[in-house]
């Protein structure tokens, strides 16, 4: 009889924070999906502003790794960071999923996150959402935000227009204003 593969050890990587509550929300997703999937080992590291990193978690573990970014689309954290944590542990067998944007999951969450705050269009066709993204002078990021923001007018049948907090234009207060001017009463 020959043993089963040992299932890989998640290494969910996300870009990180300072702030309690955000750490725990992170930590409270590991929680749920260590109840959906019992005996599957998951940990989690942040590649800024908090502990522990991902070479880190990376000198601690044997076999084989995924490593899983909770980032929204492909820029530099994707092809320039998870490189680099790949190679701090070369004794390891590490492979890395997708960023988990821009997909239509995202979408269909991102639209019913807005239901749950109350967002609701409008017959008059009067409401549009500003989608804000960090910003990253990275081209690939700026073009999945872009797509990001085209699956989620797709999945609402209203504008939304891409904004970033840095490094790009146009900043969430320009888009506000610029769909406003357009005669969208209601910005989300």
């Amino acid at each position: 009889m020959t043993d089963a593969p040992t299932p890989p050890t998640l290494l969910a990587v996300a870009h990180g924070t300072r702030d309690r509550a955000g750490i725990a929300t992170y930590h409270a997703l590991l929680d749920e999906i260590r109840a959906q999937r019992p005996g599957l080992t998951v940990r989690l590291a942040f590649l800024d502003l908090a502990p522990p990193t991902p070479a880190q978690v990376l000198a601690d573990l044997q076999g084989p790794v995924v490593l899983v970014p909770l980032l929204l689309n492909t820029g530099y954290h994707i092809r320039v960071d998870l490189p680099a944590v790949r190679a701090t542990a070369p004794h390891l067998d590490v492979r890395t999923a997708a960023a988990l944007g821009p997909d239509p999951l995202l979408a269909a969450a991102l639209g019913d996150k807005l239901t749950e705050a109350g967002w609701s269009p409008t017959r008059s066709g009067s409401d549009a959402v500003v989608l804000t993204a960090a910003g990253s002078t990275d081209p690939v990021a700026g073009a999945d935000t872009v797509l990001m923001a085209d699956l989620l007018r797709q999945r609402l049948g209203h504008p939304v227009v891409p904004a970033y907090l840095c490094a790009s234009t146009p900043t969430p207060a320009d888009a506000v204003g610029a769909l406003r001017a357009a005669g969208h009463r209601r910005v989300a």
